[in-house]
C-alpha cells in the first residue's frame, strides 16, 4: 500500500513538472536577468527566451561579442515587453519563443539585424509574421556593409578552395568552389563540392528561409559559389553548416 502511494505521488510530481515545463508563459512585461548571447536572454522568472526572427553569430564567429554586448545594452536589467508566440510557444530546447521589445519600444530583433549583428531568420509558423520586414532591414544592412556584412569581417575569414579544406578544420573560412550536386536527406540538404569530399550542410531552419525567398537549392548544382562558416569534421567528410541563405554567395540564382 505504501509503495503504491509512493508511486502515485511520484507520477503526480512528474506530471506537474512536465506540465510546468510545457505550459505557456504569458506575454507581458518582464525584467531581463541575464543575456546569453545576441538572441537569447534569461528573465527574472527563470525562463529562457529565444528571440523570433533573428539569428546572431555563435561563439567564435565574427561579431559574436558585439551582438551580445549590444543586446545587453538594449535589455539587460530592464523591463521589456515579451510577446510570446501563440502557435509555437517553445522550441525543442524548452526556450520560450517570443518577440522582445526594449523599454523604448524598439523591436530588438530588428535593431540587431539593422546594425549588422544578426541575420533575418523566418522559421514557421511564427517567424514568417515579421519575415518581410526583417528581410528588408537585412538587405539594408548588407548594402551598407554593416557588421557581419562588412569587408573587415570577410577579410578575417580565410579564403580557400575545397582542395585546401583539410588544412583548415576548425577555422572560419570563405570557401569558393563548384557545387557538384544538391541532395536532400530528410529535412537536411547537402551541397556537395567537386572534387574533394566537402559539403555545405543546409540546416532545416535555413531551408525554410530559402523556400520563403524562392531560392531552389537545386539551382546551385553546377555553379561556383562561396560559402562562409566554420569547417568541421562530419560523418562523411568536412562540413560547413549553413544556417541562413546569406552564408551562400553566388553570381545569380535560377
Amino acid at each position: 500500500m505504501i509503495r503504491a502511494i509512493r508511486i502515485m505521488a511520484l507520477a503526480a510530481a512528474v506530471v506537474v513538472l512536465f506540465s510546468g515545463y510545457a505550459s505557456a508563459m504569458p506575454s507581458g512585461e518582464y525584467r531581463v536577468r541575464e543575456v546569453i548571447d545576441g538572441d537569447t536572454v534569461i528573465l527574472s522568472n527563470g525562463e529562457t527566451v529565444r528571440y523570433i526572427g533573428v539569428d546572431t553569430p555563435e561563439v567564435n564567429e565574427f561579431h559574436w561579442l558585439e551582438a551580445r554586448v549590444r543586446n545587453m545594452s538594449l535589455v539587460l536589467g530592464r523591463l521589456v515587453r515579451v510577446d510570446v508566440c501563440g502557435v509555437e510557444k517553445r522550441d525543442k530546447y524548452g526556450r520560450v519563443l517570443a518577440w522582445v521589445y526594449s523599454p523604448e519600444g524598439d523591436f530588438v530583433s530588428e535593431t540587431l539585424i539593422r546594425e549588422g549583428l544578426g541575420r533575418a531568420l523566418a522559421i514557421p509558423p511564427c517567424g514568417v509574421r515579421t519575415a518581410k520586414r526583417l528581410a528588408a532591414v537585412e538587405a539594408e544592412a548588407k548594402s551598407e556593409k554593416r557588421g557581419i556584412w562588412g569587408s573587415a569581417a570577410k577579410s578575417q575569414a580565410l579564403s580557400i578552395t575545397p582542395f585546401e579544406a583539410w588544412m583548415h578544420v576548425g577555422e572560419m573560412v570563405r570557401m569558393t568552389g563548384e557545387v557538384s550536386d544538391a541532395v536532400r536527406f530528410g529535412d537536411t540538404w547537402f551541397l556537395e563540392f567537386w572534387p574533394d569530399d566537402v559539403k555545405a550542410v543546409v540546416m532545416p531552419r535555413a531551408f525554410f528561409e530559402f523556400e520563403r525567398r524562392g531560392i531552389s537549392l537545386h539551382s546551385f548544382k553546377g555553379r561556383t559559389v562561396t560559402v562562409t562558416g566554420i569547417l568541421h569534421e562530419g560523418r562523411s567528410g568536412l562540413e560547413i553548416l549553413i544556417d541562413s541563405p546569406s552564408r551562400i554567395e553566388a553570381t545569380s540564382i535560377n
